[in-house]
């Protein structure tokens, strides 16, 4: 496919904070691609170049983009990283690169007259030999908010509602109708005036502790009987502080930590648990696993009542990893060496490219771990991601919760799929 027109421009994502968008002419159709940018980063995520310096580097680089005829997605993609030249896409920044590739993505689609998910399959099919069923993913709604996402005193930086339902319009429903309850609680308990949304839309409010707000989500559920189970996002790199985790004001060694997680987990059957150690701590996070494992494996799923039985296949916890693994192969190659989780969080801009998010998605799927695609703090309208996790058949997709419209856009895009 040869590219006969090519433009960069600067929008603002939902923080309010500069991001670019692309845009990409065939002599038929024309595609664009927006991309997203975290404020809880990995040390080893691509490098974000300032989109005014973005601009320079594009128009630098524009004729070289023009003049090349790729033929297959990895091929536009190992040309944008080569043109970049380093380890790090310090050059043209990941964030130029990847605006390509998707708006590339989007462009060839067309030309194939394929649906974007359908041409997400069928290159993670034809490009890594690997195979992926359609699906929708579970969505993971991001509730209450805190950390790094929020103004409040809760340590954890995400507390989620997974839907164990099958049907993505359902789960939707549930995970709306959880989050319109849930506001009527807290304003109940905290004041109408105390409650406000944090950058993934969840919840905020003046919890004076993490199991404040785990046992306010776990009333609501029980009480409504809703087939939900709960998620944390702790992103604990956030509260390490010279080789202790310090939580509600108490300092705890790795050991200390993990038995406070397993206590959580029990006390609240939470279903995933993300980044729970700093993000060079392999081996912590594999003791965590091998703990949770045992957990798994001394239920009986086949004769537990509720919500179990609707998934049974897939009630086993998930140990996410995110900034350990950074949606990088050689990250993940650790950590499946040291069986250091068995999930991990998808999210394009950290590695740059479609293509390499690919790989490491078959590299997921070769070591039986499971992929949950996921969003940024700092959003757009653009939706590419819920095709993605349609067309990889990921476990989950994080969108934040159900209440902003770059946080729904992502939602009601799977909707439309299966609609």
């Amino acid at each position: 496919m040869r590219i006969i027109g090519a433009s960069v421009k600067i929008i603002s994502d939902s923080r309010g904070n500069e991001t670019l968008e692309t845009g990409l002419r065939s002599d038929k159709f024309f595609a664009s691609a927006s991309v997203p940018a975290g404020k809880s980063t990995g040390t080893h995520e691509a490098f974000v170049l300032e989109p005014q310096k973005v601009i320079l580097k594009f128009e630098e680089t524009k004729s070289e983009i023009l003049k090349k005829e790729c033929r297959t997605q990895k091929d536009f993609d190992k040309f944008l990283i080569a043109l970049d030249g380093t380890d790090n896409k310090k050059n043209l920044g990941g964030n130029l690169i990847l605006s390509l590739s998707l708006a590339w993505a989007r462009l060839k689609a067309k030309e194939n007259n394929q649906e974007l998910f359908e041409y997400v399959n069928k290159t993670f099919s034809e490009s890594f030999f690997g195979s992926a069923a359609v699906r929708a993913p579970k969505p993971i709604f991001n509730v209450i908010n805190g950390g790094a996402h929020a103004r409040n005193k809760l340590d954890f930086q995400e507390f989620q509602v997974i839907p164990t339902t099958e049907d993505f319009n359902i789960a939707y429903s549930i995970g709306r109708e959880y989050y319109r309850k849930l506001k009527k609680v807290l304003d109940e308990k905290f004041g109408e005036e105390n409650i406000t949304l944090g950058d993934e839309a969840g919840y905020s409010a003046p919890f004076e502790t993490n199991e404040e707000a785990l046992e306010i989500m776990a009333d609501l559920i029980g009480k409504n009987n809703y087939p939900l189970r709960i998620g944390l996002d702790v992103a604990a790199s956030q509260y390490y502080r010279a080789n202790e985790y310090i939580i509600n004001k108490k300092s705890y060694s790795n050991e200390e930590v993990k038995e406070y997680y397993l206590k959580l987990i029990e006390a609240y059957d939470i279903l995933s648990i993300e980044d729970p150690f700093y993000e060079e701590d392999f081996d912590s996070f594999a003791e965590l696993t091998k703990e949770i494992k045992k957990i798994d494996d001394s239920m009986d799923f086949e004769n537990l009542k509720g919500t179990h039985k609707i998934y049974p296949k897939e009630n086993s916890r998930l140990v996410i990893t995110d900034d350990l693994t950074t949606t990088n192969s050689k990250r993940l190659k650790m950590a499946v060496d040291k069986n250091a989780g068995n999930a991990i969080l998808v999210k394009l801009n950290q590695i740059g490219s479609l293509t390499e998010t690919l790989e490491v998605i078959k590299m997921a799927y070769d070591n039986n771990w499971q992929a949950v695609v996921s969003h940024r703090s700092g959003e757009t309208m653009d939706d590419f991601i819920a095709d993605l996790a349609v067309g990889v058949g990921a476990w989950g997709l994080k969108s934040g919760a159900p209440g902003k419209p770059e946080r729904l856009a992502k939602y009601e895009r799977v909707l439309k799929i299966f609609s």
